[in-house]
C-alpha cells in the first residue's frame, strides 16, 4: 500500500519478544522490566496481522526481537507465515548464540534469510560487549549450522568507534558473507554510545580494498546500500539512517510484542492492534484500521534533533 508520501509499503518487522540473553552495552546492558507473557501476541495473533498486512500489500516480514529465538517455538511460527498466501519472504534477525540449535528447523520451516549481529571477532571484546552471556563461539557456531542449512546469511555490525572493520571483513570473506555495516541509531542506550559515520567507514575500507561501485539491483527488504570494491570479493552494505537518510525510501513498519504498530522510529505514533484484537474486532476492520495508521506514516525521522523524539523505549520493547 501507500503512504501520505506515496511510499510503497511492503515490508514489517515483527518482535517476539522483549527479553535477550545478552546485554549488549549499547542495546540493553542492564535488565528491563520484562512484558508479561500474557501481554505479547501469540502466534495466531501475529498470523492475523499478518494476513491483514498482506491484503494492504504487506508481504515481506523481519522476525525480530530482543532476541527473537529465546521464544518458544519460533520454526512453528516461520511455518505459519509462509503458509500465508501473498507472502514472499520470512527473514530473521538474531544474535546467532542459538542459531547452531535451530537451524535445520528454521530451514525446515521455509526461513528464507537470516542476519547475524557480530561486532567484533575478539573474545575479549565480545564477552565485554556482550554482557559475559555467551561465548563469541557460539555465534561463529551458529553461523557455521546456518551455512550448513543452506539458509542465505548476511552479517549486522554497528559501526561503533573502536570498530575493527578489517577483522571482520577478513572473516567475512574468508566464510564467503556479506557484511552490512549500520551506523548507531540514537535510541534507548544508543543515545549515548559512540558511533562513527558509514562516510567515514567507507572512505577507509576504499583505501584498503579499492574503489567502491555502487550496486544497481535491489539487495534484500531492507535500506542497505550495497557497493562492490575492486580487490574485495563480495558486495559490502551500508546502513547510514543518520548521515545518509533514506526517509524518501523507507518501506518499513514495525510490529512490537505487544502488539503496538509502529510507524517510524523516532515517535510514539502508531496503534494498539492487541486491543483490537482481543475485544473482537474482525479482521476486516483490523486491516482498515492498519491502513488508516499506515497512511499517516510520518515522512522523516529526527535523529538528527533528539529534541523532537517522542520515543522513549529501548530498542528492545520496541523491537529491532
Amino acid at each position: 500500500m501507500k503512504d501520505q508520501a506515496g511510499r510503497t509499503i511492503d515490508y514489517m518487522r515483527i518482535s517476539l519478544t522483549d527479553r535477550c540473553n545478552l546485554r549488549c552495552r549499547y542495546c540493553m546492558p542492564h535488565d528491563i522490566k520484562k512484558i508479561e507473557m500474557s501481554q505479547l501476541l501469540n502466534y495466531e495473533e501475529i498470523v492475523v496481522i499478518a494476513k491483514c498486512a498482506v491484503e494492504l500489500g504487506i508481504v515481506n516480514f523481519k522476525l525480530t526481537g530482543g532476541e527473537p529465538l529465546v521464544r518458544k517455538n519460533v520454526p512453528v511460527l516461520v511455518e505459519m507465515l509462509k503458509a500465508i498466501p501473498g507472502v514472499k519472504t520470512v527473514t530473521m534477525t538474531t544474535n546467532g548464540t542459538l542459531l547452531s540449535s535451530y537451524a535445520a528447523e528454521l530451514k525446515k520451516a521455509g526461513l528464507d534469510g537470516i542476519n547475524v549481529s557480530l561486532d567484533t571477532l575478539d573474545a575479549d571484546a565480545f564477552a565485554k560487549l556482550t554482557g559475559h552471556t555467551f561465548p563469541l563461539s557460539s555465534v561463529l557456531e551458529g553461523i557455521k549450522a546456518v551455512q550448513q542449512a543452506e539458509i542465505p546469511v548476511k552479517l549486522n555490525t554497528v559501526n561503533r568507534r573502536d570498530l575493527d572493520w578489517k577483522t571482520i571483513l577478513s572473516y567475512a570473506k574468508d566464510q564467503h558473507l556479506v557484511v552490512r555495516f549500520i551506523e548507531m541509531m540514537p535510541i534507548g542506550y544508543g543515545k549515548d554510545y559512540m558511533g562513527t559515520s558509514n562516510e567515514i567507514l567507507f572512505a577507509q575500507i576504499q583505501e584498503l580494498y579499492g574503489t567502491g561501485i555502487p550496486v544497481t539491483e535491489r539487495k534484500g527488504n531492507g535500506p542497505a546500500k550495497y557497493y562492490r570494491f575492486e580487490n574485495y570479493p563480495d558486495e559490502i552494505g551500508f546502513i547510514s539512517a543518520i548521515h545518509h537518510k533514506f526517509c524518501d525510501t523507507c518501506n518499513r513498519i514495525r510490529l512490537s510484542s505487544e502488539g503496538y504498530l509502529k510507524l517510524c522510529l523516532c515517535y510514539e505514533q502508531g496503534m494498539d492492534l492487541r486491543k483490537l484484537l482481543r475485544d473482537g474486532s474482525s479482521m476486516k476492520e483490523i486491516k482498515a484500521q492498519m491502513q488508516q495508521a499506515i497512511a499517516r506514516k510520518p515522512l522523516e525521522h529526527c535523529f538528527s534533533e533528539k529534541e523532537k523524539m517522542t520515543e522513549t523505549q529501548v530498542m528492545a520493547q520496541i523491537g529491532g
